[in-house]
Formats: structure tokens, sequence, C-alpha cells
């Protein structure tokens, strides 16, 4: 088995993947989408499930937002498998995401990534501060004209 300490930057190295250009989903980027959906629905604190792909509280569980989880796994198990570990070493990977009344005109939010091995150590991320760069745009449909609308033009 490998030295733990070389697992330490796997949270952040999550967080920075998760909220890159590289993650891109249509029309928006990972804190576009968590911004506006948050915004949408006022919630404040979010909790993403990496390696069951869960989101809290469900009513953010939508594509775009777990659409991408499948890669940070993969990531995960590569950090792993270089490193000398079993595959199912890591038990828990989650971001930990709050928006600030405080920070709403910046439209910024900050992450935590809390990575828990089978032994119960836990490894943290930074602090990780990221600004919604795109428009405003809307999530959730709010009425059937507007559902039918965007089905008929997808």
């Amino acid at each position: 088995m490998g030295t733990r300490k070389n697992l330490n930057g796997l949270p952040n190295s999550l967080e920075q993947r998760y909220f890159s250009t590289l993650f891109y989903w249509n029309g928006g980027y990972m804190a576009d989408w968590i911004w506006n959906a948050a915004n949408e629905k006022n919630v404040k604190d979010i909790e993403i499930d990496i390696l069951n792909e869960n989101v809290e509280p469900k009513v953010l569980q939508i594509k775009p937002i777990i659409g991408h989880l499948p890669q940070l796994r993969n990531t995960i198990q590569i950090t792993l498998k270089s490193n000398d570990f079993p595959i199912d070493f890591i038990s828990e990977a989650k971001f930990i995401i709050y928006i600030s009344q405080k920070h709403i005109a910046s439209r910024l939010l900050t992450c935590q990534c809390v990575v828990t091995d089978k032994e119960g150590r836990k490894y943290l991320g930074k602090i990780y501060t990221e600004k919604a760069f795109e428009d405003p745009y809307q999530v959730f449909p709010h009425s059937l004209f507007q559902r039918i609308k965007k089905i008929m033009w997808m």
C-alpha cells in the first residue's frame, strides 16, 4: 500500500478539475450551473457526493451538476492506482459548497472537498472560491409553456 501523504492533494485536484473550463455543460461552467440553480431554488448550502452522484438538496440534482462526476471518480481511481492503493481505498468524496448572502453581487461561491479513506482518515481540500461568469440564466422552467418551448427547441 502507498503512502497516505500522496493523497493529500487529491481533494484540491478534484475541486480544480470540477470548476475548470474542461467541465463545461451546455451553456455554462459548473459554477454557473450551481449558482443559477441554487439561487432559483433559494439554496445556500449544497453537498455533492462524487462517488454516489448525489446532490443535497435533491432539488439541485440535475444533469449539468452531476454529469461530470464519473470523470472525477476516474480521477480518484487513477490517483489511487498510481500511488499503490486499492481502488476502493476512498470511501467518500464530497464537495461542500456554500453561497454567502454577502457575496451575492459578486456571484461567488465557496467549495471545500472532503475525501475520506476506508480507515476513516479525512483529507481536506483548500477552501476554493469560484465566480459564476456567464450571464445568469434560468435552470428550472417555471411554467408548462416554458417547458414545452424548451423541448421543442432542443
